[in-house]
């Protein structure tokens, strides 16, 4: 069966990928749309702050640790206790009851006098709980926390100096410092001392119970106790055999070198890795002069690598310095977007950052080091954490005790490259003659592609062990994402594609901090350009202003009212008159693929016209002379106050390197995960032979050129209206072709013709006779008319009136509207209760008791403080409270800003009081602290749909505590009634689970409202349907209803109460959108 051979366009962003699978014709272009669509999931991070997803449950793992070794040591301690026979195990039992002296008085006691053996096992364990504060690595001086901690200990190891206190107990017992508290509080550290205090207080201890007769205090007892006080796990091990996470954690994760899969990765601390980064870095960069590009000589390379290993802050001033450049000289790897000597200054060129660490710590012995030494240093201090292990693995070098020393001030190295020191070894010799990576590699007998024999799927692997440098999981997940879309396509087209094109979003390559700064600064440049649009609304009196309204007005009072080329003043009035000005590439868009602000000038449409495919200045010179262009050139000096665009503006040529550039950086996306990915398709996936010899299969597209082609096409994109817009920026990445990029350069260079825009096309005409020459290119005739049809609620009947050759013979019913794929969230993760431990006292009574600040009280209609537990208890306390609430009018904020104090019964301030108990409503809890406190659930799971024939349909919740349990709970929610209240469901009557994102169809007797998710919708603000397919998002135990949404997101229904239902039915949903209905399910357990 002859196959219809296609295309593949992706969208990639971090919560979606838009997908189009195109027809292609016998030469190979794009003709057709096959099918279209989005899938969304979750971005991989705490939408918050940032944070990986697994931090709460590694931070959480860490605690547990850190608390079982701290239970084992005591036990330890204890059995220590019993075997010497200093206390039996039922004395230890009984070891607190009763009314106790204070511990600290009893340590201090104990440096003079003779103490029973209880109360020297008090004293031990009490001790062995407070053991003080002891870092195994130097470097934690540089480190914030640990500095604040070590700046206590240096403090009151100074105070027991000056104040010849014998012990921390003697100190903390008699100093007026701590006599509020003894424990760190509030983030404080005041408390803190060294773990060696503790343990010479142990000994002093120990060594006078000796001398005053107890005989169990011996030296052999002595060193046994210390033995476990001080005993500490290695930082930068994991737990004991035989844990998976046993051993060094670092060195467990070091991957594979890149080219020798048999050797470990070198660190990026490592010198040979440095300099192998250096050494790239000074191959790539030339001087430019006049628009021509100039390799550095061996003498200037020199130069430079010295200067890198002399300066520890190498900015590009200095090199400019060190060669002796002229002013108008500038570097290739700088953007100019200031001023040349301010940029230069600013810009740093320090790929030596390790060796200067180093070399900052050794001073003078640095000299004394190989190549190998600095390269093993960087990767023991990458690899190792603690003192100790450092210790053993430096010596092993054979290094000065003075040098390993100074090494362990080192901190911040962990990260490590993808080759190893033997490939390094190897490539960098032949990247000191100045040779670029690839040829480097390829002298050195290493393919740089790395997979050119790699065997070929029809289907791409869902791992490689490649994917491993991707550390981003934001990144990770939308690669995987991309890779089940694919291979989705492939097995529903059953054949592969021809070639794959690819766009991924800009914020891909960005952190959470980035993405917002570049969210917020989007949001304020929308702000700003709405305020432009109704200026040119009211000011101008045009209803309807257009993108191209907003620029011109935006360069008109860039440019102070004037034409750059003429400097002639544009009158204000007539600026949105037809033929008067025009907007103006100022490198030629065809070729440069520029459509950037920077490369945008407002002129006289004469002047556009005459100016044709020229840069300003080539053009002036022609039609009016030096002088003209001389004047241009004051001009764009005095005015033109962005540097890049200065820059444009005064561009005297363009050379075969500055289009290769333009093309590269116009056409191309080269961020790093793009170019993963393009290399991941291209080196895995067996794509279909092609007829015309197609080489390149896989194509990374920048966004400016899809950008630029959506614009033209007419094709707007309204992000407010769902998530349908990725599949349209799918199509035009897909039909981004090198036949796409040759006529829109061909269309470009009529720039002697002038532009008319419409809404839905860009054309070229003649100015004198209207007659339309030639019309922006499309991928395929009637494109729009079909993209558009497809976009529709009911493809087939406007394909049905459109009548297109390329649907003929296609049963039209068969196409559906586009249905956005959702990834489910069925993973069980998360805390299995909220943080805050409220008390159980009052359980039965269906309530709870917690803490809560001050500035959360407030006053109720009659006048009392809402939820205050047991006002009667402390009628004066809660008195004060209530007057101070009144006294500001109620707003607990200002109300409590400053400290407050308890009244005594005779008016004087009393105690700080900075928390009261309250109590509230409990409806579903998880017992804590063995049945003594409850805390509020965590995450919701899931829940459990019942139908009861004559009822109707219940929903049970299932939360991450419950996934821990047995058996699964059993009780129904009922709107606006305590759990004890709701009815137990029997299994027999259960019908599926819900997770989040599970796809659904309810049927409701009188109709739903559905309301706009985004009130920038251009869509209706809501409609009412009795029957539809949604999205589960989440339950309300407390009102009883689901939230769901549309499969595009655009409506919502915030609170459906399932009971008002009359039928409900759960779907599969795959990948690609297509989705089948769930027959019954079985209940299953977690455990």
């Amino acid at each position: 069966m002859l196959r219809m051979k296609y295309a593949i366009g992706l969208d990639i962003g971090i919560a979606s990928v838009g997908y189009a699978v195109l027809a292609l014709d016998h030469e190979e272009n794009p003709w057709g749309i096959i099918r279209l669509g989005s899938r969304i999931f979750d971005v991989a991070e705490n939408p918050k702050d940032g944070a990986s997803l697994a931090l709460p449950r590694l931070e959480a793992r860490s605690v547990r640790r850190r608390l079982r070794r701290h239970h084992h040591r005591l036990e330890r301690i204890k059995n220590l206790l019993i075997n010497t026979e200093l206390i039996t195990k039922d004395e230890l039992l009984h070891l607190y009851d009763g009314n106790l002296s204070d511990v600290y008085e009893l340590r201090v006691k104990a440096l003079d006098y003779s103490v029973t053996n209880a109360e020297l096992t008090r004293i031990l364990l009490h001790l062995a709980q407070r053991r003080g504060f002891k870092s195994n690595r130097k470097s934690d001086a540089n480190d914030k926390e640990a500095g604040q901690l070590l700046e206590a200990v240096s403090a009151n190891t100074k105070r027991m100096q000056e104040n010849h206190y014998r012990t921390v107990g003697e100190m903390f017992y008699k100093d007026d410092l701590f006599s509020k508290y003894k424990r760190n509080k509030g983030g404080t550290y005041l408390t803190t001392v060294h773990r060696d205090m503790i343990a010479a207080e142990a000994r002093t201890i120990l060594e006078k119970q000796f001398a005053l007769g107890n005989d169990i205090c011996t030296q052999d007892f002595i060193d046994k106790y210390l033995s476990i006080l001080l005993s500490q796990r290695q930082f930068d091990e994991g737990p004991g055999e035989p844990s998976p996470y046993a051993g060094n954690q670092i060195a467990n994760m070091i991957g594979k070198c890149t080219f020798d899969p048999n050797e470990y990765r070198a660190a990026k601390a490592s010198y040979s890795f440095e300099r192998f980064n250096l050494l790239q870095k000074v191959n790539h960069l030339r001087l430019l002069l006049e628009g021509k590009s100039i390799a550095l000589d061996n003498e200037q390379r020199k130069k430079i690598i010295a200067l890198a290993h002399d300066k520890a802050d190498l900015r590009y001033s200095h090199i400019r310095k060190a060669l002796g450049l002229d002013e108008k000289v500038l570097f290739n790897t700088i953007t100019y977007n200031d001023d040349v000597s301010v940029i230069e200054k600013k810009t740093k060129f320090n790929f030596l950052q390790a060796y200067h660490q180093i070399k900052k710590v050794l001073a003078e012995d640095m000299q004394k080091l190989t190549t190998e030494q600095l390269d093993n240093i960087g990767q023991i201090l990458s690899t190792y954490k603690s003192d100790n292990k450092r210790t053993e693995e430096l010596s092993a070098l054979g290094l000065e005790k003075k040098i390993i020393d100074a090494l362990h001030g080192i901190n911040g190295l962990s990260k490590f490259a993808h080759l190893s020191l033997k490939a390094l070894r190897k490539i960098n010799p032949y990247l000191e003659e100045g040779k670029i990576y690839n040829e480097a590699c390829a002298a050195a007998g290493y393919d740089f592609k790395a997979h050119a024999n790699t065997q070929k799927t029809e289907l791409l692997p869902a791992y490689k062990e490649e994917m491993d440098d991707i550390t981003s999981p934001v990144a990770r997940r939308a690669i995987a994402q991309s890779i089940k879309v694919i291979n989705a396509i492939i097995r529903e087209q059953k054949c592969s594609p021809v070639y794959i094109n690819i766009e991924l979003a800009r914020e891909m390559a960005k952190g959470f901090d980035e993405r917002t700064q570049i969210d917020k600064a989007n949001k304020e440049n929308q702000a700003k350009n709405e305020r432009i649009m109704e200026r040119i609304r009211t000011e101008f009196h045009k209803s309807n202003p257009t993108g191209m309204d907003l620029i011109k007005l935006k360069l008109w009072e860039e440019q102070d009212g004037r034409s750059p080329y003429s400097q002639k003043a544009i009158s204000i009035n007539r600026l949105f008159e037809p033929g008067y000005v025009d907007i103006d590439h100022i490198v030629p868009y065809s070729i440069s693929f520029d459509d950037s602000f920077k490369n945008k000038v407002l002129v006289f449409s004469d002047e556009n016209r005459d100016k044709g495919n020229r840069l300003p200045i080539a053009y002036l010179q022609s039609k009016f002379g030096a002088k003209a262009a001389e004047n241009f050139i004051i001009w764009v000096q005095s005015n033109i106050k962005d540097y890049k665009k200065r820059q444009k503006l005064l561009k005297r040529e363009i050379t075969e390197e500055d289009i290769n550039k333009f093309k590269e950086r116009n056409l191309q996306d080269t961020k790093t995960i793009s170019r993963f990915l393009y290399n991941y398709i291209n080196d895995y996936l067996l794509f279909a032979p092609s007829d015309t010899g197609k080489k390149k299969r896989v194509t990374a597209v920048n966004g400016t050129i899809t950008a630029y082609l959506r614009k033209r096409w007419g094709i707007n994109k309204i992000r407010a209206n769902g998530d349908k817009h990725h599949a349209v920026d799918a199509v035009v990445i897909a039909c981004t072709t090198d036949k796409m990029i040759k006529d829109l350069s061909s269309f470009s260079k009529y720039h002697e013709l002038e532009y008319m825009h419409t809404d839905t096309e860009s054309l070229l005409f003649n100015s004198l006779t209207g007659e339309i020459l030639k019309r922006f290119p499309y991928p395929w005739e009637d494109f729009r008319p079909e993209l558009m049809a497809r976009l529709s609620d009911n493809p087939a009947d406007a394909l049905r009136k459109l009548n297109l050759i390329f649907y003929h013979g296609t049963d039209l019913s068969t196409i559906k509207p586009i249905f956005v794929s959702r990834m489910p969230r069925h993973k069980v993760t998360g805390a299995a209760h909220k943080a805050t431990i409220k008390s159980a006292r009052c359980l039965n009574n269906g309530i709870v008791i917690c803490k809560t600040s001050l500035q959360n009280l407030k006053l109720d209609k009659e006048g009392e403080i809402a939820n205050y537990y047991a006002p009667e208890s402390d009628t004066i306390l809660y008195n004060a409270l209530k007057e101070r609430l009144r006294a500001y009018d109620n707003k607990p904020a200002k109300a409590f800003a400053e400290p407050f104090y308890k009244p005594k019964a005779d008016g004087t301030p009393g105690h700080l009081v900075k928390k009261v108990k309250v109590y509230e409503k409990s409806t579903l809890n998880v017992a804590v602290q063995q049945n003594t406190a409850v805390a509020d659930n965590d995450s919701m799971v899931r829940v459990d749909v019942f139908h009861i024939k004559g009822e109707g349909y219940y929903l049970v919740p299932i939360y991450i505590a419950d996934t821990l349990k047995k058996e699964l709970p059993n009780k129904a929610i009922v709107a606006y009634k305590p759990y004890a209240d709701w009815p137990v469901m029997d299994d027999s009557n259960f019908i599926f689970s819900l997770y989040p994102n599970d796809l659904i169809k309810f049927e409701h007797r009188n109709g739903v409202k559905f309301a706009k998710v985004n009130k920038k919708s251009s869509l209706a603000e809501t409609y009412l349907t009795k029957s539809e397919l949604v999205y589960y998002k989440g339950t309300n135990i407390t009102v009883g209803s689901t939230s769901i949404i549309t499969n595009d997101n655009s409506y919502t229904v915030k609170s459906l109460g399932v009971k008002t239902l009359s039928n409900l039915e759960k779907y599969q949903v795959d990948v690609l959108g297509n989705y089948t209905k769930v027959k019954k399910e079985i209940r299953r357990p977690f455990r």
